[in-house]
């Protein structure tokens, strides 16, 4: 059994639960920190004590996956809100010079949110989060030759020592990060994900993401780290990554397709480029190649962003007979190229923060949801990406060396309907909407509010109505980790999968 060190972004369970799941599907285990030395919300893990727990760690493990931000800064919200300095971090990174097993790390690209919500952020983000994200996007335009009135506009809108302040934050990090590609290009490293945490065609972050992608060429560095947008998924990659080594066989190719080839090029919200290459970076940073002939290991079926609205903070209106005939032509595709026997994984990009309900269904309605390879539809495009990549990548070589795990990938195949489906697109907005809460705002769930029991008793129900899994919520599994509706988290138990056939494309 192969045995990983994992050292997660934070406990939300994207972070630290869901490459654990990943693992099992190869029948591999994860070793993770003590809670009591994690981060939680805004108070930041003891780092020290985590470079401690990595180094013993390290020693039983086969190979290690590490947040930088987590080992450095004692989680990914203290980077984005501490003081610390870059030669403190450095100095704590220094930790993996002494680790002699594989390890794979990820580093992100501080985001600049279009928000008033300061739970994640520098307290000043309320109010000046808004305007800090247009200062960002002048300051990228400016760079690039625009005219300098919309740069000054923009300056002005936000207080001169708060300027300074989101400079010298953003110069921090801009120097760990190349700090991080030195690791990888001197092989400290064995492989290097730097992700670009919710950005846009137009901000700091996007020119970043540049500057470090010239860096990997310039070091040569381009087979060992993978630049792309995404950031919770990013662990979940590498162990993917990690497993593809252990496990042997060869590089896993994927085929990407689309009901409508064009959808690729779009660009998904939160995101800097178009969704196909997001994709592609997702493949890359879990070591597995593009194919595109008809003899690749697996198919990615993306469903592409449409632009209609958001599931956390703005759901979208009717959907029109458009988008339903969409839904029901990608669950069509997939149904058809299971049929042929080929291995297929949906990305559910259609809008951010949820599964669209339309494809969900569909894929239900026609007997291929529990036949899939993998699935998701959460939160940003590259999270999506990311963690239905990993999973598929996992399966394939799993079940190419005897090791694939059948009742861990049906268990988290249905997790990722229960919650991206049944939860996301909803049961969340039915909780917020009871409790009041704020558009685009995080919200607060006090731990003996009567909606929690509901919220079990929802998810459950889900559960038991999907088809083909013989699923259901365990009891008292359900909570919410950071006392907020935005993400949830509960175990799911499947039995042996109840097949029937696959429906017909309809006329």
């Amino acid at each position: 059994m192969h045995t990983i060190a994992l050292l997660p972004l934070d406990d939300r369970p994207a972070c630290s639960r869901l490459p654990t799941q990943i693992a099992a599907v190869a029948g591999a285990t994860t070793l993770v920190p003590p809670t009591a030395l994690m981060p939680r919300l805004r108070e930041p893990g003891d780092a020290g004590a985590l470079g401690e727990w990595l180094r013993t760690a390290a020693k039983s493990a086969d190979a290690a996956v590490v947040s930088l931000e987590t080992l450095g800064h004692g989680g990914l919200i203290a980077s984005r809100t501490r003081a610390t300095t870059v030669a403190e971090v450095a100095a704590r990174w220094e930790v993996l010079r002494e680790i002699a097993t594989p390890v794979h790390a990820v580093t992100l690209i501080t985001r600049t949110p279009d928000s008033p919500d300061a739970m994640e952020e520098p307290a000043y983000w309320d109010p000046h989060g808004p305007a800090l994200h247009r200062l960002s996007a002048a300051l990228h335009r400016s760079e690039e030759g625009a005219e300098p009135d919309g740069l000054r506009v923009a300056r002005e809108a936000v207080p001169a020592e708060i300027r300074a302040d989101f400079a010298r934050r953003r110069l921090r990090n801009h120097a760990l990060n190349l700090t991080a590609l030195e690791l990888a290009a001197e092989g400290v490293l064995e492989s290097l994900v730097v992700g670009a945490d919710d950005t846009a065609p137009w901000a700091v972050a996007t020119a970043e993401l540049r500057q470090l992608d010239f860096w990997r060429t310039r070091l040569e560095a381009d087979a060992r780290v993978a630049v792309r947008p995404g950031a919770d998924e990013a662990t979940s990659t590498l162990v993917a990554r990690t497993l593809l080594g252990l496990l042997g066989g060869g590089p896993v190719s994927i085929r990407i397709e689309a009901v409508d080839p064009s959808g690729l090029d779009r660009v998904a919200p939160y995101e800097n480029i178009p969704v196909g290459r997001t994709a592609a970076g997702q493949v890359e940073a879990c070591g597995a190649t593009v194919h595109e002939g008809p003899d690749a290991d697996l198919v990615l079926l993306v469903h592409t962003p449409d632009g209609d609205g958001d599931w956390a903070a703005g759901p979208p209106a009717r959907r029109s007979a458009t988008a339903a005939r969409g839904a029901r032509a990608l669950a069509d595709l997939a149904a058809g190229h299971l049929r042929a026997g080929r291995a297929v994984a949906v990305a559910d990009c259609a809008q951010p923060n949820g599964a669209d309900p339309l494809l969900a269904d569909a894929l239900i309605r026609t007997g291929a949801a529990h036949r899939l390879t993998a699935y998701a539809g959460w939160n940003t495009a590259g999270n999506t990406l990311g963690t239905v990549v990993a999973h598929a990548v996992t399966a394939v070589a799993a079940r190419r060396a005897g090791r694939f795990d059948e009742r861990a990938h049906l268990d988290l195949l249905a997790h990722r309907f229960v919650e991206d489906h049944g939860y996301m697109t909803r049961v969340r907005a039915e909780i917020r909407a009871e409790l009041g809460s704020v558009p685009g705002r995080h919200d607060h769930v006090p731990e003996d509010h009567p909606v929690r029991a509901r919220l079990a008793t929802s998810l459950d129900a889900y559960a038991r109505r999907l088809p083909g899994f013989q699923a259901s919520v365990e009891p008292g599994s359900v909570h919410l980790p950071w006392h907020r509706t935005f993400e949830t988290d509960f175990d799911v138990r499947t039995a042996a999968p109840v097949h029937r056939p696959i429906e017909e494309p309809t006329a």
